[in-house]
């Protein structure tokens, strides 16, 4: 047995410095506010303070690093770290799931990695382990040795290296990013809302930073707040906004590979920070398709990997693929994911009854009210915005109604002869999920008092992933469809139903009585 990692160790010495330089980068903002306003001998007691920060920040990180180790023995990972309080954590290694890798300009230029350790129990709230300084070849040794000796199987371990290559060796590429997705990924990208976010918040340090005298040409009140006047600054900063989205959308998915080595999928990404992660095929629990509102005109769609390590739902964490022609999704899967390849045909999807279709839009347009409302709000307390403005937003509601209409249109669900659950929702972008029957943690079936009269009910039901795309969900399909769907999918003395609800009438409590759309003999 490999003892490389059996006796305990210490990340390489870098990691004092990389911490350093993490906190001085977080004191470059204050320092440029303190050199463009100028304050004298205040500068001089500022800039005494921030070194004697980093001197100080040197000495506790320095002690960290002495007292921190890891090792790999008996079956687990631990890992023993604190200054004053002493904690160790222990990971068994058939429970780990994802093991990624990822490096930093700055990483790259010491020659080190950082490797990133996740279960399923830290989903949602970041990476249960996390080594900051290994170089290449250490961090290639300890995926080696997490991933072999975390199987399972004793016969399967038994392989080693023959059936998990070296883990940041190549494996099978099944498909790269070209230049052309990538731009057209970042076109029509929904991050023009973050970028949104980052312009105004710089806005806040503007009166700072910028000359005072184009300072107050750019404030609201010196401002022609007419619809002339308005109009070309929201283009302005809508096509500011759309340029970060593309440039952000470049540096993320940058150079993006899928590969294939053994029973595991290597992905990698990012131009300046450039990421690795190791899924085993094992873990995945649903796969998701998602069709962005800009990229439905083009048919082009995302894929993501749900799975229990990728709780947290940032635009990158469990990306399958950032952009594929909707007719090229069937023959991916093919070769990246094949147990879910077979479960693409939308045109067998049970739709929803054309009953529900008008809780749909009258949920759109109470949805639209409070828009209203709240526009209305903001420009009675702007000033020099007429609060009627806010009021103009009412000729949106045919919209949100229309919208609506469109959810019910598009809301489907199927189960097919491989015991596939795949259901398709839209909120602005549409997603279709694809899980295994046996992936599913629980079944719901629950109806309000509305939903009752109407013969409507509301199924849902949820895989191990703490994301977005971890939850499944059909609202208001036909009552008789719930139950049924809730037996087809388990055993009835293990299914979750609300007891407050009785079933519906006409409910023979026989799944067999109610078949499904594919039902399997």
């Amino acid at each position: 047995m490999d003892q490389t990692f059996a006796t305990p160790r210490r990340q390489h010495p870098t990691w004092i410095v990389l911490g350093l330089l993490r906190g001085l980068r977080a004191l470059i903002v204050p320092l440029a506010l303190v050199v463009v306003s100028g304050q004298g001998r205040e500068e001089i007691f500022f800039y005494a303070i921030a070194i004697g920060l980093v001197l100080l920040g040197a000495v506790i990180r320095t002690i960290s690093w002495w007292v921190f180790r890891y090792e790999v023995s008996g079956g687990e990972l631990r890992v023993r770290s604190g200054l004053i309080a002493r904690r160790e954590r222990t990971i068994p290694l058939e429970r780990i799931q994802t093991i990624d890798t990822d490096d930093t300009p700055l990483q790259r230029l010491f020659g080190v990695v950082r490797i990133k350790i996740e279960t399923a129990a830290g989903a949602g709230s970041g990476a249960d382990v996390v080594l900051e300084a290994l170089t290449r070849e250490d961090a290639a040794a300890l995926r080696n040795r997490l991933a072999v000796n975390g199987r399972k199987s004793p016969a399967r371990a038994a392989e080693g290296a023959s059936s998990l290559p070296d883990s940041l060796a190549e494996g099978e590429l099944i498909r790269a990013l070209s230049t052309g997705e990538l731009l057209a990924a970042g076109a029509t990208s929904g991050r023009i809302g973050p970028a949104l976010a980052l312009l105004f918040a710089a806005f806040q340090f503007a009166d700072d930073l910028l000359p005072s005298r184009l300072y107050e040409r750019l404030t609201p009140t010196t401002l022609d707040l007419t619809l002339r006047g308005i109009a070309p600054l929201l283009l302005i900063i809508g096509g500011i906004a759309w340029l970060l989205a593309v440039v952000s959308t470049v540096l993320t998915f940058g150079g993006f590979t899928l590969r294939r080595a053994g029973d595991q999928l290597q992905i990698s990404y990012g131009l300046l920070e450039r990421r690795r992660s190791s899924v085993p095929l094992a873990r995945v629990q649903a796969i998701t398709i998602s069709e962005g509102l800009l990229r439905q005109p083009f048919r082009l769609a995302a894929l993501r990997i749900e799975s229990a390590a990728y709780g947290k739902s940032t635009a990158e964490s469990g990306v399958l693929f950032p952009l594929l022609r909707k007719s090229d999704v069937a023959a991916f899967l093919d070769r990246a994911y094949p147990p879910f390849a077979g479960a693409l045909d939308h045109s067998a999807l049970t739709p929803l009854p054309a009953r529900a279709r008008s809780r749909y839009i009258v949920g759109a347009v109470v949805s639209g009210f409070g828009w209203v409302v709240t526009t209305t709000i903001v420009a009675a307390v702007v000033p020099g915005i007429p609060w009627r403005w806010g009021l103009g937003t009412l000729l949106l509601l045919p919209l949100f109604a229309l919208h609506g209409l469109w959810r019910h249109h598009d809301a489907g669900w199927r189960v097919d002869t491989g015991d596939r659950l795949i259901v398709r929702e839209r909120t602005i972008a549409r997603r279709t999920s694809i899980t295994a029957r046996r992936r599913l943690q629980h079944r719901t079936v629950a109806r309000t008092v509305l939903q009752r009269r109407a013969q409507l009910a509301t199924f849902h039901t949820a895989v191990a992933a703490g994301g977005e795309g971890g939850n499944i969900a059909i609202t208001h399909l036909d009552e008789i469809e719930a139950f049924t769907l809730l037996r087809r999918l388990g055993a009835p003395e293990r299914a979750d139903v609300e007891s407050t609800f009785a079933t519906p009438p006409g409910w023979s409590g026989d799944a067999a009585a109610h078949p499904l759309t594919d039902q399997a003999p």
